[in-house]
């Protein structure tokens, strides 16, 4: 990706992930569409924000580069900076026991910048890109899983509706 598509990619990304916290506010929000969008204010919906944004971008890379090899970085850089979303929301929540919007936006957008850095560098790597067919499994496990979690969550505090 150039400099100028990987800004694009972020400012985008960012927004939409961003866009979908809120999804859950609108008169036709359903049980369908809470497999993908957020469904609670928690560090899972969170996660949520950062995993489907970077499978769009795995899809556009896919396609636009016409290479099924594409595929794997972006979510790969999505899911590494998934534990770092849980990491800085409770080293502050410790300290004040509740959610700061400010801060968990900040929190969100230093990890999708990070996700967008690591999927760059990551998409030239030979190991990602000779091991697409192992991506794209893991991509449909995530997905069935976040899904599945989205409504039958565990008595975890990640899952945990922190409002």
């Amino acid at each position: 990706m150039t400099r100028k598509e990987t800004i694009v990619a972020a400012i985008l990304l960012i927004a939409f992930g961003t866009g979908m916290h809120f999804v859950h506010h609108v008169p036709f929000f359903n049980h369908f569409l809470g497999y993908i969008f957020p469904v609670s204010e928690s560090v899972m919906a969170h996660m949520k924000m950062v995993f489907y944004p970077m499978l769009l971008l795995s899809l556009y890379l896919t396609i636009s580069r016409r290479d099924i090899r594409e595929i794997g970085a972006p979510v790969l850089g999505g899911l590494a900076v998934m534990p770092l979303i849980i990491i800085a929301f409770f080293s502050y929540w410790g300290f004040v026991r509740h959610e700061l919007m400010l801060l968990d936006i900040a929190i969100y957008i230093a990890c999708m910048i990070g996700a967008i850095h690591l999927a760059k560098r990551w998409r030239t790597s030979q190991f990602v890109q000779c091991h697409w067919r192992l991506w794209i499994v893991l991509i449909i496990c995530c997905i069935v899983v976040i899904g599945v979690l989205s409504y039958h969550a565990p008595d975890w505090i990640i899952f945990a509706d922190l409002r």
